[in-house]
């Protein structure tokens, strides 16, 4: 029943305090994160919901790189939390009013035109972009539109978003769901545009829709009839008879209305929507939280850098908006995606490496043609080498570099609507590979760091993540999800050419490095837990597996290599609280580096005498930190206002 968890601490960190509505998805609570101090959204999925073992099957899958969807109008989604009795879903928290609260504040009365086009617009540009990802949001409803108290219109619920063309097996019976979602059909962003014309209707009549006939004029004569019609239209039946985006649907109801799109504010104002703006100023908000003060780690040099760059220090965004867990694409995965791939039979794609029209601004990189990759070799700077790391940067993640000593910062991306991650070094340390979604799918891309050129590796030959080169520089292995399936072990040539599929794993790999001598290829694979994964090595023609990870749990998607190929650095323990750890590949001998902080992702020095990783010590943000060998002499290398993590050290 709903509240059934209220003062209950689930999994051991999250304290439910209030009961907020019943959604599609399940029963919404606000909680408090111990650990973290501050408020979240759970979802408490119904039985129901996870019973089905295809059903619970997708969700596991699809949450992974759900976590590494960002954008201003959706609120961020942390990931699946299941023991033996609750399965939950953990996302940001707005502290304010839902649409339904809206709704309540006048019951049964509508909203005027220019405010039901105010939500329209927000709305419109979030389903896009979701959309746009390969996602369905699939439970829109009034009780997840959340406006926060400077008026922004923001949507929750992505956790239990959908892949684009899967079938739902959960029939929907909400009054805002799409016909092919109460009888089970393959879903499109049409169900979305179908549950958008839906909440209008009520927005301009009071009542949710009975039926796609009822004319929203008889309700409220004011609607103009043009405008009307496109309502109904958006609740078609069926899906090729709605709008084909959610932009669209907007731009042809602004039409409609006689008003111009440009007009339209962005965000609840109380000039253009005074029932929301009127409930904005009257709600009762939460006090603030207790502050909480601890020694902080003596700052780094990079204050300079970042003070003189014009990027003064402010309060933390919240790193779990960006990444986890694992920390990176599980980010497609914080790091992993678990996204699914090939079968064995699968044969080898060729894929002619070209430079395309990247969607990015005038000052980002730029792609080139494949560049000749004979570099001369580099000394070993003075200055302890150079790392380049996964920089969160407004909604958008980038690829960022800097000096060991914390000197010269630069962001190497400036992409716009779209993400980059898992960043690694070329031998040498003058090429960089990672890997972008800028033209859709994550793809692997280039960059030469003297001329600043940038060339797309591979095309559309799925979703890749986590690159790393072969220690002679000509081939570089990587995850990649092909097809169904688990995403499996690919390798390219150094130049994009002869894509293929080298081991076609039988769970999902979320991260791979290849080993400094060149014999073995290491992988992080799901075997037990879908979210919790095993080392294993196997040798560089894709041969010879064994399991080197024993007796640790929780073990996170990233791995990297000591320059003398004797040890693997790792993240383990519980959610919320892991360590750095060093495996001797020979004995799967195990020892812990780092005690506390929250710590992931870490990456040797060329000498093998330091490790850098991401850690959330500092007030729960992420930053970069580097540690002797031994994990001693820790220091704080970054302290950017967003999130560094993924990093990764050359000479």
């Amino acid at each position: 029943m709903p509240g059934e968890l209220l003062t209950l601490t689930l999994f051991g960190r999250y304290r439910a305090e209030a009961f907020a509505a019943s959604t599609p998805q399940g029963e919404l609570y606000r909680a408090w994160d111990l650990h973290n101090s501050r408020h979240i959204g759970l979802t408490l999925l119904p039985p129901e919901a996870v019973a089905n073992p295809e059903a619970f099957k997708q969700l596991d899958v699809r949450v992974i790189p759900l976590k590494k969807i960002r954008h201003a109008g959706l609120l961020p989604f942390y990931g699946l939390a299941q023991d033996e009795k609750n399965t939950c879903l953990l996302e940001g928290w707005v502290d304010g009013p839902s649409l339904r609260d809206v709704l309540l504040s006048r019951p049964g009365q509508p909203l005027s035109v220019v405010e039901t086009l105010a939500y329209a617009k927000a709305l419109s540009a979030t389903l896009d972009f979701l959309h746009l990802q390969g996602y369905v949001h699939a439970g829109i409803c009034p009780e997840r539109i959340h406006i926060e108290r400077e008026g922004r219109i923001q949507l929750s619920g992505l956790g239990a978003s959908k892949r684009s063309g899967e079938i739902d097996f959960q029939p929907a019976s909400h009054p805002y769901a799409a016909p092919e979602q109460v009888h089970p059909a393959r879903l499109s962003p049409a169900a979305d545009i179908y549950a958008l014309a839906a909440l209008l209707f009520e927005l301009l009549t009071g009542q949710p829709p009975v039926d796609e006939l009822t004319n929203p004029r008889k309700l409220n004569p004011e609607i103009p009839d043009f405008l009307a019609r496109l309502v109904l239209q958006g609740l078609s039946r069926l899906p090729t008879d709605r709008f084909a985006s959610a932009g669209e649907f907007f731009l042809t109801l602004c039409m409609a209305a006689g008003l111009p799109a440009e007009s339209i504010a962005e965000r609840a104002t109380h000039e253009q929507t005074p029932v929301t703006g009127h409930l904005l100023h009257t709600w009762h908000y939460l006090p603030p939280p207790l502050e909480v003060t601890s020694a902080p780690i003596p700052l780094r040099p990079l204050e300079k850098v970042l003070t003189a760059s014009g990027a003064v220090p402010r309060r933390k965004i919240d790193f779990t908006r960006f990444i986890r867990p694992g920390l990176g694409l599980l980010l497609l995965i914080g790091a992993g995606l678990a996204l699914w791939l090939v079968q064995p039979q699968t044969p080898t794609v060729t894929v002619t490496p070209q430079a395309t029209s990247l969607n990015s601004p005038a000052n980002a990189l730029r792609p080139t043609a494949v560049p000749t990759l004979t570099l001369p070799p580099r000394p070993t700077e003075t200055h302890g080498g150079t790392i380049v790391f996964t920089c969160s940067r407004g909604d958008f993640n980038q690829i960022c570099m800097i000096r060991a000593d914390g000197q010269n910062l630069q962001l190497l991306t400036n992409t716009t609507f779209s993400h980059n991650y898992y960043p690694a070094f070329a031998p040498g340390g003058q090429m960089v590979v990672f890997a972008s979604n800028r033209n859709g799918t994550f793809d692997l891309y280039l960059l030469i760091l003297e001329s600043g050129n940038l060339s797309q590796l591979t095309n559309r030959i799925g979703n890749v993540l986590s690159p790393s080169f072969s220690p002679d520089g000509q081939k570089i292995v990587f995850a990649n999800r092909a097809a169904e399936g688990p995403t499996s072990i690919w390798v390219i040539d150094k130049g994009g050419a002869n894509p293929k599929l080298l081991y076609p794993a039988p769970n999902n790999v979320v991260a791979v490095a290849w080993s400094p001598d060149g014999a073995t290829i290491a992988y992080a694979m799901s075997v037990d837990q879908p979210n919790e994964f095993q080392i294993f090595l196997m040798d560089a023609d894709g041969r010879n597996h064994r399991r080197i990870s024993q007796g640790l749990l929780g073990i996170g998607g990233s791995l990297a290599w000591s320059p003398d190929s004797r040890y693997l650095l790792i993240f383990a323990g519980p959610l919320g609280d892991k360590d750095i750890y060093r495996i001797d590949v020979a004995t799967g001998d195990y020892l812990r580096l780092t005690s506390g902080g929250n710590n992931t992702a870490a990456s040797y020095s060329p000498d093998g005498a330091q490790i850098v990783f991401n850690s959330l010590r500092n007030d729960g943000q992420a930053d970069l930190y580097i540690m002797n060998a031994d994990g001693s002499g820790l220091r704080q290398l970054t302290t950017h206002p967003e999130p560094d993590w993924q990093p990764r050290w050359e000479k």
